[in-house]
């Protein structure tokens, strides 16, 4: 702080083979304006543990202390007597807490005078005036952190330090509390949207699972349906070809009809066989203009089926598009789930580890807030294909 190094070392005198009536005997040493050796030395000889806590001053118990000096001269010696209740561990380790805080309040109030003695001397240096008063102020300035050297005295922290320790305590509560508010509010707030998340991502789910059941269907009907067009395909192919045989033996019997009548026009026999191949001629006219009416329905048919097959065609392709964005979606809220957790995972550590986080929590959660889910691009639709008769 201001080049003096004070130190303050809480001591466990009998931590060991305490009884029903035993007395807690603490020592809370001080030492000031030693160099690293002699500090180094003297932890080590008396196996200290120097403690820097903050916590409240209040405290249920009262506690006798005495200061007195130890023998080299080098630190302050604060002997507090605490006494403990019988079998009753837990307020024993409270009581401890409690002097450890007491402590660190002494160490902060002695710097603080420290200073305060350091600038009035310097103060008096400077500016020699009454010299009564100097000398008053130089007997308070030679005791050793503005106490008296007797063996026992009784310690008591000035007024305007115990003032000043209460609204500290107060400041830190209140602290306390508005940051252990935010860390809940951040910690509903992120229950809220796992929650969301998983509604949005078991409704996704659900559209994939029946858009494949779908799709599956689709796929069924069009296998269906080319099965269909290739039986009408086979049949149209087998009609074509039973035409085209008609069609052959029709123009036979016409060629031979034609012999006939130019050889024989007055043979009877020759008449009524002409006849009758007139007739076979009519017949297999009037079969060939229902076969041909046949063709052109089955044709039709045939246009169509291949109009269906496309539509289904370019409807799975629809549907198989749908799933792939749906499937995207639910990969990028997964990873948007998983970001989220890790960074309310860091958060809370960070708050935890260093105690004053306001502001990044609230910076983290305009962050988290500023998250938008962006929809990919959807696919140009397939244009629908029409066969039209010609």
């Amino acid at each position: 702080m201001n080049g003096t190094r004070n130190w303050c070392t809480l001591v466990d005198v009998h931590p060991e083979g305490q009884t029903a009536g035993s007395v807690d005997v603490l020592r809370l040493t001080l030492q000031s304006e030693l160099t690293g050796d002699e500090l180094e030395r003297i932890a080590q000889k008396a196996g200290r543990k120097t403690y820097a806590m903050v916590s409240s001053r209040s405290t249920s118990h009262s506690l006798a202390s005495e200061l007195v000096e130890s023998n080299d001269g080098h630190e302050e010696i604060i002997k507090v007597y605490l006494k403990g209740r019988s079998g009753d561990k837990m307020i024993h380790e409270k009581n401890i807490n409690q002097l450890k805080s007491e402590v660190q309040y002494i160490q902060e109030a002695r710097n603080c005078l420290q200073k305060l003695r350091e600038d009035i001397s310097s103060k008096l240096d400077r500016d020699p005036g009454d010299s009564v008063h100097k000398q008053e102020i130089q007997v308070v300035l030679e005791k050793p952190n503005g106490l008296s050297e007797g063996p026992l005295t009784t310690y008591s922290s000035p007024p305007e330090v115990d003032t000043h320790i209460n609204e500290d305590v107060e400041s830190l509560r209140k602290t306390v509390q508005d940051l252990l508010v935010k860390l809940q509010e951040a910690e509903r707030q992120h229950q809220s949207d796992c929650s969301a998340f998983k509604v949005t991502l078991s409704q996704y789910q659900k559209e994939a699972k029946q858009s494949q059941v779908a799709l599956q269907r689709a796929e069924d009907r069009a296998e269906q349906k080319e099965a269909e067009v290739g039986e009408l395909q086979r049949r149209l192919q087998g009609m074509e070809t039973e035409y085209q045989a008609i069609l052959a033996k029709v123009r036979e019997g016409e060629t031979a009809l034609e012999e006939l009548r130019s050889k024989n026009v007055d043979c009877q026999a020759e008449q009524e066989k002409a006849a009758n191949l007139e007739k076979e001629v009519a017949g297999l006219r009037e079969k060939i203009h229902h076969l041909d009416d046949m063709l052109k329905s089955q044709q039709r048919k045939v246009r169509q089926m291949i109009e269906q097959l496309q539509n289904s065609k370019a409807v799975i392709q629809s549907k198989d598009t749908t799933i792939q964005e749906l499937k995207e979606k639910i990969a990028y809220l997964e990873a948007e789930n998983l970001e989220m957790h890790d960074r309310m995972e860091h958060l809370i550590e960070k708050q935890i580890s260093h105690g004053n986080f306001s502001t990044q929590n609230r910076a983290k959660t305009e962050n988290l807030g500023s998250i938008r889910i962006s929809k990919p691009p959807s696919p140009k639709p397939m244009p629908l294909i029409r066969v039209v008769e010609t």
